[in-house]
């Protein structure tokens, strides 16, 4: 069963959720492992420049489903179980402060389904014409 630790909801329609996924390995120490789940919905609004945003949209559903997903992992080795709890805010705390901004501007979901749509034709051609 995963333990969501945080929920963050921004406006440009960016989910982001951390979730726990750390082990004990070894005695008193662990591997301590956060999930950092973003979520993107599709929608006509990801399309403004679209003669037909919404017909867009269901083009772009049809190739990557309901919404675009993207994640990170955050890990520390070696923590003892007395400071899980001040390791962990720390991980989180952390990537807020170095992602949060990047994450909230209003154009990063333009940006990320236009990095997924280029993976998806760049996987499409794996052999490349060289002139």
């Amino acid at each position: 069963m995963e333990t969501i630790l945080r929920n963050e909801q921004f406006d440009n329609g960016v989910r982001l959720e951390f979730v726990e996924g750390s082990n004990r390995y070894f005695g008193d120490y662990h591997r301590l492992r956060i999930e950092v789940r973003c979520r993107v919905a599709l929608t006509a609004a990801l399309f403004p420049d679209a003669v037909d945003p919404e017909g867009e949209t269901h083009r772009v559903r049809g190739l990557l489903g309901e919404e675009l997903k993207w994640s990170r992992s955050l890990e520390r080795m070696g923590v003892a179980t007395a400071d899980l709890a001040a390791v962990r805010a720390e991980l989180m705390d952390a990537f807020a402060a170095s992602t949060f901004a990047y994450l909230r501007a209003p154009q990063f979901p333009t940006r990320l389904l236009a990095a997924e749509l280029e993976k998806r034709k760049q996987a499409r051609r794996p052999f490349r014409v060289v002139k």
